[in-house]
C-alpha cells in the first residue's frame, strides 16, 4: 500500500507519494480539483506496482522536505526513492542524474555516456520526461547539448527557478 498527499510549495502544488519511508511519486500542478486525473495518471506510470490510498499525514515528513526545497530553505533531501518498479536502463538514467551536483547542469547526452549508451540521449530525455521523483532526482538540472533550458514537466520557468535557486549557470 502507497499512500499519497497534497502540499502546497514555492512552485506550486504537488502530490506526494511514499510506501512506507521511501518516496515514489512527486507531480507537479496537483490540487484537490485535478486529483482525480492526477491519480489516474500515477497509477497507469506506476504499471499498478502500487495500491494508492489518500494519507496525507503518512506523507508529511516527504511534503515538508519537498517544501522546505522549494523555499530555499534546504538544499537537499533525506528521503529514499524506490525505483524498483522502473526498467534497468531507467533506474541507471535516474540514479545518474541524481549525482548531479546542487548549482551545475549536465546534458541528455552527458547522461547518456555516462549510463554507457552514448547514442541514447533520447530515451534519456524520455526518462528525464517521465522521472517519477522530480526535484529529488534532480532532472531540472538537466539541459540540452547546447546549454539551452528544454523541457521539464513543471514548464520551463520552473526550470529556470529551480536552477536560480540552486545558483546554476546556465544559457
Amino acid at each position: 500500500m502507497a499512500y499519497y498527499g497534497l502540499t502546497d510549495t514555492a512552485i506550486g502544488p504537488l502530490l506526494v507519494a511514499v510506501e512506507g519511508e521511501r518516496l515514489i511519486a512527486v507531480k507537479f500542478g496537483v490540487d484537490e480539483a485535478r486529483l482525480p486525473e492526477a491519480l489516474d495518471d500515477l497509477h497507469h506510470e506506476l504499471h499498478g506496482a502500487f495500491d494508492l490510498q489518500r494519507g496525507d499525514a503518512k506523507v508529511r515528513a516527504a511534503a515538508n522536505q519537498l517544501r522546505d526545497y522549494a523555499a530555499g530553505q534546504r538544499t537537499d533531501f533525506d528521503l529514499q526513492v524506490d525505483l524498483s518498479w522502473v526498467t534497468p536502463f531507467r533506474r541507471d538514467v535516474l540514479l545518474e542524474c541524481a549525482r548531479i551536483p546542487r548549482g551545475q547542469v549536465a546534458t541528455y547526452a552527458d547522461l547518456a555516456r555516462r549510463v554507457g549508451r552514448p547514442r541514447a540521449f533520447r530515451a534519456v530525455g524520455n526518462t528525464m520526461r517521465t522521472n517519477p521523483v522530480p526535484l529529488v532526482i534532480p532532472c531540472h538540472r538537466v539541459v540540452g547539448s547546447n546549454g539551452s533550458l528544454t523541457g521539464f514537466g513543471g514548464g520551463l520557468d520552473m526550470k529556470r527557478q529551480l536552477l536560480q535557486l540552486e545558483g546554476a549557470i546556465f544559457a
